[in-house]
């Protein structure tokens, strides 16, 4: 079986304790926890606070994917207040033997017809490159998730070439691409080796063509290709996790009965099992 795991975004107001048992009874065996007081993990927690975390996870054979930071830089000033903040959870990532640091870079903006500053690009491949090298100093790498201006390979291979760092890497969510009108086939060709994490989620276009984001569905229900993804990726020898980055927090969509954890989650993870197994076939 592949390696699945789950963002624990929905699992607010959960205890560690609740969300390992909840992974181990779906059939989970990675988590991407997402930082923050709301979520049972943050970069305040003390040092010791830090160990009884990460013994319940190993104890449980889950593995901590990487830390969900809400870091994001746009290269103008507020990076400085976002880099302080990325300290901090780049030591959260190292003492609890995550993976990687997940960023953002750009503007959430969800509207082709509301405009945003232009992105300086010399500032933000500066602001990665210190990035990646404050996070190599404690052996945690950067990953970058395609969104907002950088959603593309075609906008990522650029940069991660100017910024030729080692532990510089890209979590493909899979649905972002798509809604710039870049392929699959385009998109892992241009990441290669350096997309290491996988979100997975479905959706359909807007019938507003100024939207920006598409409506998500459940997973298998929507117009995301997952199956051929997936099997492109194998194809590619991607041997990092799909994680299932379930958004009830900001989609209003996914805010309905029949969209809670409980029911989507279990069905996930048999979706991926059917899908896999169709593979090898």
């Amino acid at each position: 079986m592949k390696h699945l795991a789950f963002s624990t975004l929905p699992c607010e107001g959960w205890s560690l304790a609740e969300m390992i048992s909840f992974a181990k009874a779906c059939g989970f065996s990675g988590m991407e926890l997402r930082e923050g007081p709301a979520w049972g993990i943050t970069a305040k927690m003390a040092q010791d606070e830090r160990k009884v975390a990460i013994r319940k996870f190993e104890e449980a054979g889950i593995r901590i994917t990487n830390i969900g930071s809400s870091v994001c830089f746009t290269g103008e000033r507020g990076d400085a207040e976002q880099f302080d903040n990325f300290k901090k959870v780049v030591s959260l990532a190292r003492d609890l033997k995550a993976g990687g640091v997940r960023i953002f870079l750009g503007y959430f903006n969800n509207r082709r017809d509301n405009p945003v500053p232009a992105i300086p690009y010399l500032e933000i491949a500066t602001q990665i490159k210190q990035a990646c090298d404050y996070a190599a100093s404690y052996g945690v790498q950067v990953w970058i998730e395609t969104h907002n201006e950088f959603a593309t390979g075609r906008s990522l291979r650029k940069l991660l070439d100017d910024v030729d760092r080692a532990n510089c890497a890209v979590i493909y969510d899979i649905i972002h691409p798509l809604e710039e009108g870049e392929t699959p086939v385009e998109t892992i060709a241009l990441l290669g080796s350096q997309c290491v994490h996988v979100h997975v989620k479905d959706g359909v276009p807007f019938e507003d063509s100024m939207e920006s984001n598409w409506m998500y569905t459940q997973v298998g229900e929507g117009q995301v290709p997952i199956a051929s993804i997936v099997d492109q990726l194998e194809q590619s020898g991607y041997t990092g996790y799909y994680s299932l980055e379930w958004e009830t927090k900001w989609r209003k969509e996914l805010q309905v009965p029949g969209m809670e954890p409980a029911t989507i989650f279990p069905a996930y993870v048999e979706f991926m099992r059917e899908l896999f197994q169709s593979l090898m076939k």
